[in-house]
């Protein structure tokens, strides 16, 4: 008899193995709920997963994390993940990123997946997430939890009511930062567990598994506290002033990469074209102390730096005009993720829109 790892599941009624075998899958967080949700997937066969997150474990993951171990301290928590995950499903593929969301995984990627999962843990990532995946017309999954229980949200449709219009024009505007932030910063603790972790990772992946199998998810929020033993739909209705609801026209597919440079991708487009990215990048320029060029990149997060020629403080500038950039620059060190979709502002006004491959 020929053993099948996944006999049982196929075992429900109109369940597909196939279908889920050749899924691709994005998880943007790989925390402790994007530990237990790529952990679901992984063992429901899933086909291929991209785990995305700039992140390294702590000791403070460890109590809710099923992929790492207290050795893993310190290591980037996709590669964890990945090895940890390549030992339990050895058949699924999985991709690292260990980026931000915005520099790591492109629109193109966001479209491509069959569903996208929202791990995230601060409500500034999580609208940065639910816009890139209305961009993209990406079907988002997102979670939340808190002490005994959290929320679910589906998106299928950019035109559906979603979780960011919930939330005032003030609310979206705010800049928070993830819950789980060090104390001596100044950020207070949110209070968490495997408990309720568990508990929202397995609604997220029972939704997921709903989308690949191509069945219908009948609810769009729900709202589980375990402690009282609910989990209750809420009706979420659509805000004209929410901005999460705009995908981009249709993309020209261009012929090169995120590893092209500046130069090469304004050698591709019309004159006077203004090609522009997603996120801030550090204008490169010349130092009046001693007249020596600098560029310090993407990553740099200061208004100010020390001259790297002589030291001398310099205040720095940041734009996300591409053109601006040294014309010798890769886009991926201006935070351009692979597979991206860039605007580019014509001479007209008008703009067209470029998939990087």
């Amino acid at each position: 008899m020929i053993e099948d790892r996944f006999a049982r599941q196929r075992l429900i009624p109109a369940w597909n193995q196939d279908l889920i075998s050749s899924a691709t899958v994005v998880v943007v967080g790989v925390g402790a709920l994007g530990n237990e949700v790529a952990k679901n997937l992984a063992l429901m066969g899933v086909g291929r997963l991209i785990l995305c997150d700039p992140d390294v474990v702590s000791l403070s993951n460890l109590s809710r994390t099923v992929l790492f171990r207290p050795s893993d301290i310190g290591r980037h928590k996709v590669d964890v993940a990945a090895e940890a995950l390549a030992g339990m499903a050895p058949d699924v593929v999985v991709e690292r990123v260990p980026a931000d969301l915005t520099s790591g995984v492109g629109l193109g990627r966001l479209a491509d997946a069959d569903v996208v999962m929202g791990c995230l843990d601060a409500r500034r990532s999580r609208l940065e997430l639910l816009g890139r995946c209305a961009l993209s017309g990406a079907r988002l999954i997102d979670g939340g939890t808190h002490p005994w229980g959290g929320e679910v949200r589906v998106r299928v449709d950019p035109q559906e009511p979603c979780h960011g219009c919930s939330y005032t024009a003030a609310e979206r505007a705010e800049r928070d930062v993830p819950v789980g932030c060090d104390p001596r910063a100044g950020v207070a603790v949110a209070p968490a567990s495997i408990v309720s972790t568990a508990l929202v990772a397995s609604w997220m992946t029972i939704a997921a598994a709903q989308l690949l199998l191509g069945h219908d998810v009948p609810w769009r929020m729900l709202s589980l506290d375990a402690g009282a033993g609910r989990a209750e739909w809420v009706v979420v209705r659509r805000d004209s002033s929410c901005p999460h609801h705009r995908p981009v026209p249709d993309a020209i597919v261009s012929d090169i990469s995120h590893k092209a440079t500046v130069a090469e991708l304004m050698s591709i487009l019309p004159a006077d074209a203004e090609p522009l990215s997603w996120t801030l990048f550090s204008v490169p320029g010349i130092c009046y102390h001693c007249e020596g060029r600098y560029a310090f990149g993407h990553a740099y997060p200061h208004q100010t730096a020390p001259c790297p020629h002589c030291g001398e403080r310099l205040r720095i500038s940041f734009t996300e005009a591409i053109a601006a950039a040294d014309r010798t620059t890769r886009l991926q060190d201006l935070g351009i993720a692979a597979e991206e979709i860039i605007a580019v502002r014509l001479a007209g006004g008008e703009f067209l829109w470029l998939r990087l491959k």
